[in-house]
């Protein structure tokens, strides 16, 4: 009996570290082994800028029943809060889904001043996709440490009336740029040098590096990956 007991410990004691080894090895199944694909990363993940100061949630309109009735889908590409930028004169992106056949103006604003700093007429037809307003081309300069309201109206009320017009309308405010970001902007990978304006809640400057960046070079799809996961992560999800 005493012989069986030995040889009983004496199994056990060989087994167990096979066993404990064995479960050392055994991995869970990832997700993509049982069919769940976790969400793609952004390659340039944006972080807002803190204390975030949040805005009416008007970059989005549609035309409604009255003179703007079955008019496109119109988008400012920006965040429901107030974006920053770096740059003097930066660039500013709208969307349209489809032509439009009614004129638009652009308004550029500082909340404490009487008169618009810009107020740019743009005439019918519209073409759809992604637009541009490049500050630099109306010779306007963005003051540090000023918010401003820029604004899309689309003329739909009659003989040019306000009544009934389409109007979307975001916020942007120029912050100094400090050494680091300067070095930054002027390396030549437009991927680096977006992710460093985008960790750092830039929007503006980092969404400008990409569209620039895809412009000059259409087919590469990770400019283009880069660009709408930007805008996906303030929950513009239309193929802009």
């Amino acid at each position: 009996m005493k012989s069986l007991i030995n040889f009983t410990v004496l199994m056990v004691a060989i087994l167990l570290p096979l066993h404990s080894h064995a479960a050392d090895q055994y991995q869970a199944p990832s997700k993509e082994q049982v069919g769940v694909k976790p969400l793609p990363m952004a390659l340039v993940p944006y972080v807002p800028p803190k204390p975030i100061r949040p805005i009416p949630k008007i970059r989005t309109s549609q035309g409604g029943t009255r003179g703007c009735g079955g008019f496109p889908v119109v988008t400012l590409l920006a965040p429901e809060h107030v974006g920053l930028t770096t740059q003097a004169q930066p660039q500013l992106y709208w969307h349209t889904s489809a032509m439009s056949q009614k004129p638009a103006v652009v308004t550029l604003s500082h909340h404490a001043a009487v008169e618009p700093l810009l107020e740019w007429h743009l005439p019918a037809p519209i073409d759809p996709g992604i637009h541009v307003i490049d500050i630099a081309k109306h010779g306007i300069h963005l003051q540090v440490g000023k918010t401003y309201e820029w604004s899309l109206r689309i003329n739909c009320g009659a003989e040019g009336g306000a009544a009934g017009d389409l109007v979307v309308k975001s916020y942007i405010e120029r912050i100094a740029a400090d050494e680091a970001a300067r070095l930054m902007a002027q390396r030549d990978d437009p991927l680096t040098v977006a992710n460093a304006h985008a960790s750092s809640g830039i929007w503006y400057d980092a969404l400008t590096t990409l569209h620039v960046a895809w412009g000059n070079n259409p087919g590469d799809h990770t400019l283009q990956s880069a660009w709408s996961g930007m805008l996906e992560q303030v929950e513009l999800t239309q193929p802009y």
